[in-house]
């Protein structure tokens, strides 16, 4: 089950969760040296699913520059290849006509799995090869 909050509508505990989540994976695991809290955290809807209680899968849906982004997709190394992201992105999906994502380019396959197409050139964030990508209904 996809839980889907604003800011100011999580509890401490899961924002505590959502946080700690995305360091271990951006910053520990792949090595970004980035801050990865930002102004959009405030804006955002932050979409997570739950296992035992505890965040084990999330994403954010962004309202940046007139398009809606999902970002921060993320999930915890001991729950990956179950599901979980696929989940939350047919979550927003169904929600939306218009996505947009900035995929690390390893995961473009994710991606367009989903519908998502490739626009433009990549380029880089943090450090990493990017490809923006759309999904329109």
């Amino acid at each position: 089950m996809v839980f889907l909050k604003k800011f100011d509508d999580l509890t401490n505990i899961e924002l505590l969760e959502i946080m700690q989540l995305r360091q271990e994976v951006f910053m520990v695991e792949q090595a970004i040296i980035e801050t990865d809290i930002d102004v959009y955290d405030q804006v955002c809807l932050h979409a997570f699913i739950k296992k035992d209680g505890h965040i084990v899968s999330y994403a954010r849906l962004v309202d940046k520059h007139d398009q809606l982004y999902i970002g921060r997709v993320v999930t915890k190394k001991a729950y990956r290849n179950q599901g979980f992201s696929t989940e939350i992105m047919k979550y927003f999906i169904e929600r939306n006509d218009v996505l947009a994502v900035s995929a690390q380019v390893q995961v473009i396959p994710f991606y367009k799995k989903l519908g998502f197409k490739e626009v433009g050139k990549k380029y880089k964030e943090a450090g990493i090869p990017h490809q923006k990508m759309v999904f329109i209904k």
